[in-house]
């Protein structure tokens, strides 16, 4: 111990703060929040030594925890409760007027939450410096309030949290209940705090069922995600549109408060429907200088704006309506007077799932302005978007959507070679929905890239190529879909020009690349032992390198291979850095 305790402070900060701040997530393991319930982790902490006291002390007591429904027991006058809190601790300790902040951990239902509030002596004390409401469902408890007993344990708990936190201006939220009530303590707490609310983050595996009555005029950070389904619909396959027969899957939309724009700084929500996307938001009066109900909406200060679409269960029931979305363009202007709103600080923009012409739907927002551009799932008329209009872009993350007809590399490579002639990306993604080996570009003018990433499948030569062309990446990304053979490689050394030296130390191929991927896709047990050996003497030609991954089934031919070329006194390379590289598992 006596080696932790020399440690810098700075590092037993960052060390406690990783053990206080846990990713958590529902069912869906894209929705996700960090949230700090790691307070007992950090308890015993405190006991190890007064630096460590001195360091972890203030995030264990800057923080209330009520985690309902734990092993714990708290004895009241009215019986047993289950909960874990450490309220009776910061109270002892003298910490509750710097106490900012309150985790909320349920697992039991409405009428045991409001007990167990009462037990953890939470709601006997006004608590004016919390500012910041964490508030955590797990998946495995559903809660279904039917009875009157019920109802009006709700109402009890909405107003336990209202008396106790009079300053509270940030809401973070995570359901992992496919239920509907699975935020049911945030109701009517949302709604009498939202005109002073600053950040609300609410993530649900079920419907959203808040109803909203309050206006947010000071909101600038909102992010409100479900990823609830409907039922799938596909259109028949005898249908005779051009298009690919596609499956379209339904969503339960959300339901937005009325926000004031110009205050937001983020806005990220979704499925939402992809007409009167703005129709929740509003501005400011000219005239009075005052936010304004009736005004149309500009994101003066928004920075980070991600869309999410989804499909009414209504809507996918008519085939017309599934066909006509296929063709149809953008809905284009949405308000009375046909005026967009005005992004005039976005920064990052990200769409998915947009069920109509996204070529339109883009020049609606400032792309000579744009840093970061996500594409997902957006099909129509997709491959008619060049990525050359973003005139400032710096990284961009697309999903390339299957071609409609049959020369669909054509269509692939075309893109793919004008999105290399963006020369200000620093950090490019390409994946598709199913690797097939595409041929990459002949020349690049990708000369700021650090990272790149080719999930789209590519031959095993092309690496080297992308190594030599590329100065400056520092981690690469590919999917390995076709290994040339020993005759077709000798065929092909013959007639390209050398580009380098005898000498050991004038074949390195990159003095940068940090981070190697490989990822194999439909190969033989062959070609897969071949690619792997190619790679193994790639990395020792790339003296920068610190980790190569690859996956799990590979990853012990791949250290066979490494060894091999250590052990080759023989070889052309320096490999010595290869003892210290890493062999990680690819990360999916």
């Amino acid at each position: 111990m006596t080696g932790f305790n020399t440690l810098p402070p700075r590092i037993l900060t960052r060390i406690f703060e990783y053990l206080f701040w846990t990713a958590v997530c529902g069912k869906d393991q894209a929705e996700r929040l960090v949230l700090p319930i790691g307070q007992y982790e950090v308890l015993a902490c405190l006991k190890v030594s007064h630096a460590w006291r001195k360091r972890a002390a203030g995030l264990f007591y800057r923080t209330a925890l009520v985690s309902v429904g734990t092993n714990d027991t708290v004895h009241t006058l009215g019986g047993t409760c289950h909960v874990r809190t450490n309220i009776r601790l910061i109270l002892e300790s003298g910490y509750a007027p710097k106490t900012t902040r309150l985790v909320l951990v349920i697992d039991a239902e409405p009428d045991k939450l409001a007990k167990c509030l009462l037990a953890s002596e939470f709601v006997g004390y006004e608590w004016p410096s919390i500012n910041t409401l964490y508030f955590y469902h797990p998946q495995n408890h559903e809660v279904r309030p039917s009875s009157m007993n019920q109802n009006k344990a709700i109402d009890d708990v909405n107003q336990y949290l209202l008396a106790s936190m009079p300053n509270l201006k940030h809401i973070y939220a995570l359901s992992g209940t496919s239920d509907s009530f699975g935020l049911f303590a945030l109701d009517d707490l949302i709604n009498v705090r939202m005109p002073y609310l600053k950040t609300l983050t609410v993530v649900a595996q079920g419907a959203l069922k808040l109803g909203f009555h309050g206006h947010a005029q000071l909101l600038r950070h909102l992010t409100m995600h479900t990823v609830a389904h409907a039922l799938d619909y596909s259109e028949p396959s005898g249908s005779s549109d051009d298009e690919t027969n596609c499956s379209l899957q339904t969503h339960v939309l959300l339901s937005v408060p009325r926000v004031h724009a110009e205050s937001l700084v983020l806005l990220d929500i979704g499925p939402i429907a992809p007409t009167n996307i703005w129709a929740p938001f509003f501005g400011t009066n000219e005239a009075s200088n005052v936010p304004d109900l009736n005004t149309l909406p500009n994101f003066l200060c928004l920075r980070k704006l991600r869309l999410v679409f989804g499909v009414q269960a209504s809507q996918s029931e008519d085939r017309h309506m599934h066909r006509a979305s296929k063709h149809r363009n953008s809905p284009g202007p949405e308000t009375s007077v046909g005026i967009y709103p005005l992004f005039p600080q976005l920064e990052s923009l990200t769409v998915e799932q947009y069920p109509y012409n996204i070529l339109l739907f883009l020049e609606n927002f400032p792309r000579g302005q744009l840093l970061h551009l996500k594409l997902y799932k957006c099909l129509h008329h997709f491959y008619e978007l060049s990525l050359c209009v973003f005139s400032r872009l710096q990284s961009a993350c697309i999903d390339i959507p299957e071609a409609p007809h049959a020369s669909k590399e054509q269509d692939e490579e075309t893109w793919i070679s004008k999105t290399f002639s963006v020369s200000t990306l620093r950090s490019l993604s390409l994946r598709a929905s199913v690797a097939h080996q595409v041929d990459l570009p002949s020349t690049y003018q990708l000369h700021c890239l650090q990272n790149l990433d080719l999930s789209i499948g590519m031959r095993s030569v092309e690496v080297e190529k992308l190594l030599v062309e590329l100065k400056h990446l520092r981690s690469l990304r590919v999917t390995i879909t076709e290994v040339l053979s020993k005759t077709h490689e000798y065929l092909s050394r013959s007639i390209r020009p050398k580009k380098y030296t005898k000498s050991k130390y004038t074949r390195v191929l990159s003095t940068t690349l940090e981070q190697l991927t490989i990822c194999l896709v439909d190969l033989a047990a062959s070609r897969q032992r071949r690619a792997l050996a190619k790679t193994a003497w790639l990395a020792a030609r790339v003296p920068s390198l610190l980790s190569l991954h690859t996956q799990q089934e590979h990853l012990q031919v791949l250290a066979s291979c490494i060894n091999n070329v250590q052990a080759n006194k023989q070889a052309p390379v320096d490999a010595r850095h290869l003892s210290n590289m890493r062999l990680c598992t690819i990360l999916l």
